[in-house]
C-alpha cells in the first residue's frame, strides 16, 4: 500500500502542468501616453546602464496627436471599431510620418487589437513599433516587455525569452521579469522534455523568490510549485524535499504536501549510498508527515489510513497502528476488507494484545481464499491456551486448503489435542504429519509422548475408579 501511494505521488509530480499568471500577475499592456522630451530625459536618468544614448523626441503632428487621443477615448468606451477607424487614415499615409510618430500610431493600434483579443495582430503591431527609429527608451522598454508577455501567452516561449532578455539588458531584474523567464524556460522544457531548459529556469525562479523575501513581499505558492515540478523532473529529490517542507509549513492544511513529503522521504531513504542513520531518519520522517496530516484531520481515506498504520507497525508503534485502523473501520473511512482486518490483527498481535486480535483475524480469514489466516488464528488461540478453538480453526485452515505447510498444521493441531488430553485425535493428527519427511523425526517423539500420556491417563482413570 505504501509503495502504491508513493507511485501515485510520483505520477502527480510527473503530470504537474504549471501555467502561472504571466510575470507573477495579470498581463500588463501599457496605457497609451504621448511622451514629451522632458519626460523621456527624466526616464533616461533612471536607467542603470549607460550604453544608451539620450534620444530626442521628434515632433508629432498635432492632428495625429488629436486622432490618437480620440482613438483612446473610443477604446476606453470599448468602441474598438471606431478607435480603429479613427487611425485608419493615418496608417494609410504612415510613410509621411517620422519614426516616433509611426511608433505611437502602431502602439495605439496594438492596444486596440489586444483589447479585441486579437493577440496575433497585437504582436504584429507592437513589433512594428520596435522597428521604428527615434523611439524613447521608455516606450521601447514598455513595448519590449509587453511583447515578452504576449508571446508567452501565445506559447511562443523562445520569442518570449528573447524579449525578456532584451528588456533586462537595460532594466534591473524584478520579480515579474525573472518569473516570466523561468516560466518560459520551464514551458520549453515541458514541451520538448529538454531538461536543460529546467536547469536554465530554476535560477530565475529562485532569484525572484529571493528578491521578494529580501523586500518582505509575498512569495506565492505557485512559484514554489514551479520549482518543485522542475526539480522533480531533474530527479533532484533533496531539493524537492526542501521545497515541499516550505510548502507544508506555509500551507499546512493542504494534504497533498504531506503525502508528497512522505513519498519523497521514502524515495530518499531507498536510494543507493544512503547511510543506515540517514535511512532511519527518512523512515521516521515519512511516518511523522503522515501523523501530522492525520492530526489535522486531513487523512480520511482508506489508502491513507492503512498506509499510515503500516508505517506505525514498521516503526514498532503497534498501539498507534491499531488505533488508527480501528477508528477508521468504525467511521467507515477504512474499508472492511480482508487486508485491513488482517493488518488490524497484526497490530494487536505486535502489541501483545492477543485477545483483541482474534475478531479482526477471524473476519479476514473468512474473506480469504486460502486457509493461511485460519491457521494464524489457530496459532493465536494456542498462545491464549484456548486449545479447543485452536483445533477448530486449524481444522478450518486444513479444510479450506492452500497451506504452504499442511504437515505443520496437522502437527500443531495434534499438540492442541494433546493439551486437551484428547490423545486419540492427537495421535491421528501426528500420524498425518508424519507422512512428511521433514516432520517424521519430530512427530515420532510426540507419538511417544502421546502413548505415555495415554497410558498415564488410563492409569489415573483406573485409580479414580472412573
Amino acid at each position: 500500500m505504501i509503495s502504491d501511494l508513493i507511485k501515485k505521488t510520483g505520477q502527480f509530480f510527473a503530470s504537474s502542468t504549471l501555467v502561472l499568471a504571466i510575470g507573477a500577475g495579470a498581463l500588463v499592456v501599457p496605457q497609451f501616453v504621448v511622451e514629451t522630451g522632458h519626460a523621456a530625459e527624466e526616464e533616461e536618468d533612471k536607467k542603470i546602464y549607460a550604453d544608451r544614448k539620450t534620444r530626442k523626441i521628434p515632433p508629432i503632428p498635432l492632428k495625429l496627436t488629436k486622432a490618437l487621443a480620440k482613438a483612446n477615448e473610443f477604446m476606453e468606451a470599448e468602441d474598438f471599431a471606431s478607435a480603429s477607424e479613427e487611425l485608419a487614415p493615418w496608417r494609410a499615409k504612415e510613410q509621411d510620418l517620422n519614426g516616433y510618430s509611426r511608433g505611437q500610431l502602431y502602439f495605439m493600434t496594438g492596444l486596440i487589437y489586444y483589447n479585441q483579443e486579437n493577440v496575433a495582430r497585437a504582436i504584429q503591431s507592437f513589433e512594428t513599433v520596435l522597428r521604428q527609429e527615434g523611439l524613447t527608451t521608455n516606450l521601447e522598454d514598455q513595448v519590449t516587455y509587453t511583447l515578452a508577455q504576449l508571446h508567452f501567452s501565445e506559447e511562443n516561449f523562445a520569442k518570449s525569452i528573447e524579449y525578456v532578455n532584451k528588456w533586462l539588458k537595460y532594466n534591473p531584474p524584478n520579480t515579474s521579469a525573472l518569473l516570466l523567464l523561468g516560466q518560459a524556460y520551464y514551458s520549453l522544457g515541458d514541451a520538448s522534455n529538454n531538461l536543460d531548459n529546467f536547469r536554465k529556469a530554476i535560477p530565475y525562479v529562485e532569484q525572484a523568490i529571493q528578491l521578494n523575501a529580501e523586500k518582505g513581499k509575498e512569495i506565492r505558492e505557485n512559484w514554489y510549485l514551479l520549482l518543485r515540478a522542475m526539480y522533480y523532473r531533474l530527479d533532484n529529490y533533496v531539493k524537492v524535499n526542501e521545497i515541499l517542507q516550505i510548502l507544508a509549513t506555509n500551507w499546512p492544511y493542504k494534504k497533498e504536501y504531506w503525502v508528497q513529503l512522505a513519498g519523497v522521504s521514502s524515495e530518499l531513504g531507498s536510494r543507493p549510498g544512503v547511510s543506515k542513520t540517514q535511512k532511519r531518519q527518512y523512515e521516521l520522517d515519512q511516518m511523522n508527515y503522515f501523523e501530522i496530516a492525520h492530526r489535522q484531520g486531513l487523512f480520511d481515506k482508506n489508502n491513507e489510513l492503512s498506509s499510515m498504520a503500516q508505517l506505525f507497525l514498521y516503526n514498532d508503534i503497534p498501539y498507534k497502528a491499531s488505533k488508527t485502523l480501528k477508528n477508521g473501520l468504525d467511521k467507515k473511512q477504512v474499508e472492511a476488507k480482508q487486508d485491513n482486518w488482517e493488518l488490524l490483527s497484526q497490530a494487536y498481535v505486535a502489541g501483545q494484545d492477543f485477545d483483541k486480535s482474534v475478531e479482526p483475524l477471524r473476519k479476514a480469514a473468512e474473506m480469504a481464499e486460502k486457509g493461511d489466516l485460519y491457521m494464524r488464528l489457530g496459532q493465536v488461540y494456542m498462545r491464549l491456551d484456548d486449545y479447543k478453538n485452536a483445533t477448530k480453526y486449524i481444522g478450518l485452515a486444513i479444510k479450506k486448503g492452500g497451506l504452504k505447510r499442511p504437515d505443520n498444521a496437522h502437527f500443531i493441531r495434534g499438540i492442541a489435542y494433546f493439551n486437551l488430553e484428547d490423545m486419540n485425535n492427537a495421535k491421528k493428527e501426528f500420524n498425518i504429519a508424519a507422512k512428511s519427511k521433514r516432520m517424521k523425526s519430530t512427530v515420532r517423539k510426540w507419538l511417544t509422548f502421546v502413548d505415555r500420556e495415554k497410558k498415564r491417563l488410563a492409569e489415573r482413570k483406573e485409580f479414580l475408579g472412573r
